[in-house]
């Protein structure tokens, strides 16, 4: 069985990757954010979605799929930051004082130097159902999805299964939604020990999601890995189908 299907998925798991151009008859996007009509309309409505660089219109965007760098990190990391009161005049988002994320620009930069910029490929982003991706032979990349946290920790869990290098098989890493779902998982997917990246921790995103979502995208080599291990894991035993249900249940209460 698929992970999806032993994790009960009503969603199916999205596929991302690079084609040439934008494929015939997929939904592209025409707003500020690139979430909702990329990755959640390939998520939630099971469709093909896809964008290249005229359809970005955000500068997180652009460093998020993979058309480039951020323009400018310093700039960018005082507008996540506090911005000190005799400094605001000259700073970006100086009225407000910045968005206080990073009590300085140096904690800033410091966090986003695991961030892999991606120089413009020139090409288009998909996004497509995992299984329409995979029966067309598509270069898939990452694979991302939403998931509550009782089928996180499961994720969680598995991605770790075979690791046999100290730390966690997962990161968290606050950055644009869009970078947690694409390019750092895609960065992670081209070292010797990649991790799965924990995602939605970008504020702005979280009012596209459900209160209890979070994103988990994982390089298409790892997912892979992970889903030939399902068959000896957890995901077949009675625990974890009690643990699922009970969730399930509590769930349905709330509802």
């Amino acid at each position: 069985m698929t992970i999806a299907e032993l994790l009960r998925m009503k969603c199916e798991p999205v596929a991302i990757y690079r084609a040439p151009s934008i494929p015939e008859g997929a939904h592209i996007p025409s707003g500020h954010c690139s979430i909702p009509p990329l990755f959640l309309m390939a998520f939630r409505n099971g469709k093909t979605c896809a964008a290249d660089r005229e359809h970005v219109f955000c500068h997180g965007g652009v460093s998020g799929l993979g058309f480039g760098p951020i323009p400018s990190r310093q700039r960018s990391a005082w507008s996540c930051s506090v911005v000190p009161e005799e400094a605001r005049k000259d700073m970006h988002h100086a009225g407000s004082g910045g968005q206080r994320e990073y009590v300085d620009s140096d904690a800033a930069l410091a966090q986003m130097s695991e961030i892999k910029d991606f120089p413009d490929l020139k090409d288009a982003i998909v996004f497509e159902p995992l299984s329409v991706a995979e029966a067309k032979g598509a270069p898939i990349e990452v694979v991302s999805l939403l998931v509550d946290p009782t089928r996180l920790s499961a994720l969680i869990i598995l991605a770790g299964y075979d690791k046999k290098t100290p730390g966690s098989a997962v990161k968290i890493l606050h950055a644009h939604a869009c970078q947690e779902i694409y390019v750092i998982p895609k960065g992670e997917g081209e070292s010797d020990d990649p991790h799965a990246i924990l995602g939605m921790t970008d504020l702005y995103a979280r009012k596209f999601v459900r209160p209890e979502e979070m994103s988990f995208s994982a390089p298409y080599s790892m997912w892979k890995r992970m889903e030939a291990n399902t068959g000896s894991s957890f995901l077949t035993m009675e625990k974890w189908e009690k643990a699922l249900s009970a969730s399930e249940r509590r769930s349905e209460n709330d509802a």
